[in-house]
């Protein structure tokens, strides 16, 4: 087992105003740092010139130590009191009492009852301890890294290798952390962006939950295996990999990280992070707080996009400059009672891969076919089947489950781990029938007396404000792109059982209301898009509202004027009120529909440069 937290000694509120960075080792000779302003109120700060040591108050040397006073014990960042702190009750778990170095770290590697159990490698980190699983095939791992996979335990049960103890919908579960992750796009992070011009930043005091993938705009990119020059990443002295990433089958590996300050690559060696290989050509990483000011993680603009292609996966670009993985030799053929994966044998040879040896989630199902350089797998379309599961999520059910396919020199008597191909279909739960029959419906209307009364009269406005209480006065108005529209509609009606609907919704470039170029904000009582449409009020009142994002609808920034078709809904009979959740059908009998409306002419503005 293993505990994914780092523990540290107790930090003291003056540690927390640090300004500059200061160096990880701790001992009673003190740390290096940047500035006197990184020491502890209650240590000395020392500057080496000319191989003697005078004591300064502030100093732009470039070799710089806090010590801690008498009285005191630490590393100048962080002093203890030895009165105060003689009980141990300063330090963190995972710590313990020095008189002499304030608190040390425990080595749980070194006590008697070992914490992991064989094949696993116990290994010692800052207030906790990692379990390392060694790799079976030593070929897989780049020269000169470390690539044991680290076990992870959640509630009393040991993760399979490659997954984490993460929190998924609230609990506590063993998952993959390719597929459970957060994006960390932070532009500053860039090995170009220069902290001096743009301003310093610091990971110390991020609250990092779980795992994160790093992304520059749009693009998927990784951390730094090289040194960085200093002050960049937007940071004083950046953050970069000390041994390369690791490989598709390492699973989740410990990977070392060193900050660069004054001429020294690794002045600053922080504690080692998580690090795993995803399908898809992108990696997930578990970053720790750094110890203090400032130090920051560094995004590499100059990734190797094709870097981690899996054996499966082709290495493409669409302008030689932009490159991605895409899956060229796997074939999966969603059917309506079988489920069929389809592999190129040359792919498989290329890849040292057994295609007899592979199986589905439960290893009972084995059978496979041949044929044409390819070889299939077959699971019929049922939840538990092979270890088929199900999942529903509103419009589709999703059948799911995972290939395992074992090395070519894997043995019988040893153990093998496999690579993993995830696979699922999604089957839509929606479906349309029609009845052949054609039904024609008539009202007797013989000795009855019939007549026609005028339309409910009805108004629609724009407002100012979501609040819909200052509206624009007629006439034209001028907006920025990406303006909110706040528009309203109400109907004098006198029946207090009716209730006005917004029935269609649309914008178009002439104040025509039949213009049929239009974009439909509403369509069949519910938003077009989510994301840019929002029904505030419709179906219980006499008054509708609703609020949309100003787009360029066709391109171009001629005039825009909104129009919407109403209805009044009997509430007595039916239920008025739009259920957009899921498809319904609607009978027209207890719907009145009302005079179209239309507000504009808006027009477009490019906003502030």
């Amino acid at each position: 087992m293993t505990s994914s937290n780092m523990g540290r000694p107790l930090i003291t509120p003056g540690l927390l105003l640090l300004m500059l960075i200061p160096a990880i080792t701790a001992d009673s000779s003190g740390s290096v740092v940047t500035s006197c302003e990184a020491c502890h109120p209650h240590a000395a700060c020392r500057a080496s010139l000319l191989n003697n040591e005078v004591e300064v108050e502030s100093s732009s040397s470039k070799l710089v130590t806090c010590n801690c006073k008498s009285g005191f014990v630490g590393d100048g960042i962080t002093c203890y009191d030895l009165k105060l702190c003689a009980g141990g009750s300063c330090c963190r778990q995972g710590y313990r009492w020095s008189s002499e170095l304030g608190c040390v770290d425990v080595d749980e590697c070194s006590l008697p009852d070992q914490p992991c159990s064989p094949p696993q490698v116990c290994e010692n980190t800052p207030g906790s301890f990692n379990c390392l699983v060694p790799p079976e095939d030593d070929l897989r791992s780049s020269p000169g890294s470390d690539s044991r996979s680290v076990q992870f335990q959640c509630g009393g049960r040991r993760c399979p290798v490659g997954e984490d103890c993460i929190s998924v919908g609230g609990s506590s579960l063993c998952a993959d952390p390719c597929q459970h992750y957060s994006v960390l796009n932070d532009a500053w992070r860039s090995t170009t962006n220069n902290g001096a011009a743009s301003g310093y930043h610091c990971d110390t005091s991020v609250n990092w939950q779980g795992w994160y993938r790093l992304f520059l705009g749009n693009t998927s990119v990784q951390m730094p295996e090289r040194c960085v020059e200093m002050y960049m990443c937007g940071t004083a002295a950046p953050l970069w990999l000390t041994d390369p990433h690791p490989q598709l089958l390492d699973g989740v590996v410990q990977r070392g990280v060193c900050g660069h300050w004054s001429s020294k690559c690794c002045t600053f060696r922080e504690n080692p992070i998580h690090v795993k290989a995803c399908y898809g050509n992108y990696y997930v990483y578990k970053f720790v707080p750094t110890t203090a000011c400032y130090l920051a993680y560094c995004a590499d603009v100059n990734t190797k996009v094709c870097s981690t292609c899996g054996v499966f996966d082709a290495c493409v670009s669409d302008d030689k400059i932009n490159w991605r993985c895409e899956r060229k030799a796997l074939e999966l053929v969603c059917g309506r009672n079988f489920i069929q994966v389809v592999l190129q044998m040359d792919n498989l040879e290329a890849g040292h891969l057994d295609p007899s040896s592979a199986h589905l989630a439960d290893p009972s199902c084995s059978v496979h076919h041949e044929a044409n350089g390819t070889v299939w797998y077959q699971v019929e379309r049922r939840e538990g089947r092979c270890g088929n599961t199900l999942e529903t999520n509103g419009t589709h059910a999703v059948y799911s489950n995972s290939l395992f396919v074992y090395p070519l020199n894997a043995r019988n008597n040893s153990l093998s781990r496999p690579l993993s191909l995830p696979f699922s279909c999604a089957y839509p739960l929606e479906s349309e029938s029609s009845l052949d029959v054609a039904i024609k419906p008539y009202l007797l209307t013989e000795g009855g007396v019939s007549g026609l009364g005028a339309k409910a009269k009805s108004f629609m406005s724009l407002y100012r404000n979501a609040n819909f209480t200052e509206a624009y006065p007629p006439g034209e108005v001028l907006l920025p792109v990406g303006s909110a529209l706040h528009v309203g509609v109400s109907i004098n009606e006198t029946n207090d059982q009716f209730v006005v609907v917004l029935e269609n919704c649309y914008a178009t470039h002439t104040p025509n209301f039949d213009d049929l170029m239009r974009y439909v904000l509403i369509q069949n009582r519910c938003p077009s898009d989510h994301r840019q449409v929002r029904v505030e009020e419709s179906g219980s009142s006499l008054r509708a509202r609703f609020s949309a994002l100003l787009f360029l609808y066709q391109g171009d920034y001629r005039d825009v004027f909104l129009h919407c078709s109403l209805s009044l809904c009997d509430q007595r009979r039916s239920s008025c009120t739009p259920n957009c959740g899921r498809r319904m059908s609607r009978s027209v009998s207890t719907s009145a529909s009302q005079k179209s409306l239309t507000v504009g002419p808006i027009t477009w503005t490019k906003g502030p440069e």
